[in-house]
């Protein structure tokens, strides 16, 4: 007659794990530790990966409104030029063709643009520093060359509006020039005019004086007739020195004329020289690719991390020997219950 089974023979006690724990423990503490030994080795033998890094500012076209920069291209779009591998078949045409040992068959870049800010971190892991530092500035100098056509090509069309505006100052200056004689022309005709005006003045001044000498020497009325030609003369000449008067007014206001047309000009001229100056610092501030900080490489690996791994390899190799030494208990138990019950014969003992 079999004996019933005690109805908490299945129930797991606290202490029961403890013991298990404690039966196995060299199992567990070794197992544990050849993990550990083993992820130590492994981690040691492996190749050391070290992050290249470079800071990069896209190119300047212009400063906006409020101190803006407004840039060539944003850099939200030259990020996915890198990383959709615009550049990658050039950089790696240059290392075959520089014959470098161990050349990549793939670039991965890591792009990243911090928040709240227009630069871009460019990152690359390698096991090569050197090559690593070489392959981030191949790819500086192709976004330098791709940038730098469109820098150019602003440039030129600052510098072509600034030429124009150079002609038309050109021009100005002649129209200026030639305002200038015209000036000097009318106030040669005005001096000519005042010259004449003198002259008629001074003779007239003789003839009455004449007239009175010959009037008051003559006073028959047959001497009338030459009376009358010295007043017709007079009066000519007076009518002449009227006529040379309004003359010079014409003049003078034909000379403000010029003189106001040669003030604008030069107002003109000012003002096309002032574009000019804004036209060229324009030209001067387009800037390519800015390099904030150079390819760089990290002191220390970024891959293997050893202490990571060893410690990680413990905890599973702890589960692990864990797992097996109760693994190891029931087997041990199992065989046991059957002894136990008559199960087992003494060969399979």
């Amino acid at each position: 007659m079999t004996e019933a089974p005690h109805p908490y023979e299945d129930e797991i006690e606290l202490m029961e794990i403890f013991m298990v724990i404690w039966k196995w423990k060299y199992i567990i503490m070794s197992g544990t530790l050849f993990c550990a030994l083993a992820a130590a080795i492994i981690s040691f033998n492996m190749a050391k990966i070290y992050c290249v890094d470079m800071v990069l500012q896209p190119g300047i076209l212009s400063v906006g409104e409020a101190g803006k920069n407004v840039y060539i291209d944003s850099a939200n779009n030259i990020k996915a030029l890198i990383e959709a591998g615009t550049f990658n078949g050039d950089i790696l045409r240059s290392l075959n063709n520089a014959d470098s040992d161990n050349a990549p068959t793939n670039l991965n870049f890591k792009v990243t643009i911090p928040k709240s800010s227009d630069i871009i971190k460019i990152e690359y892991e390698t096991a090569n520093i050197k090559q690593g530092i070489t392959i981030e500035d191949h790819l500086n100098k192709l976004l330098m060359g791709r940038y730098g056509k469109l820098v150019q090509h602003f440039q030129n069309e600052y510098k072509i509006k600034s030429d124009l505006k150079k002609s038309e100052i050109s021009k100005l200056k002649a129209v200026k020039q030639s305002t200038a004689r015209n000036i000097k022309d009318i106030e040669k005709r005005i001096d000519g005019l005042i010259s004449k005006i003198e002259l008629v003045r001074n003779n007239t001044n003789h003839l009455i004086k004449e007239q009175n000498d010959f009037v008051s020497k003559n006073t028959d009325k047959s001497n009338i007739l030459p009376a009358l030609l010295y007043s017709n003369t007079i009066q000519q000449n007076l009518g002449l020195a009227n006529t040379y008067k309004n003359e010079i007014n014409g003049y003078e206001l034909k000379r403000e004329e010029e003189i106001q047309k040669l003030k604008e000009s030069e107002d003109e001229i000012k003002e096309i020289l002032d574009e000019i100056k804004n036209l060229e610092f324009k030209k001067d501030n387009i800037q390519n690719i800015q390099v904030f900080q150079p390819p760089t490489a990290e002191p220390d690996p970024v891959r293997p991390k050893k202490k990571l791994i060893v410690m990680l390899a413990t905890v599973a190799g702890l589960f692990l020997m864990l797992f097996l030494s109760f693994f190891l208990e029931y087997i041990s138990r199992y065989k046991t219950r059957r002894y136990a019950h008559g199960l087992v014969s003494n060969r399979e003992i």
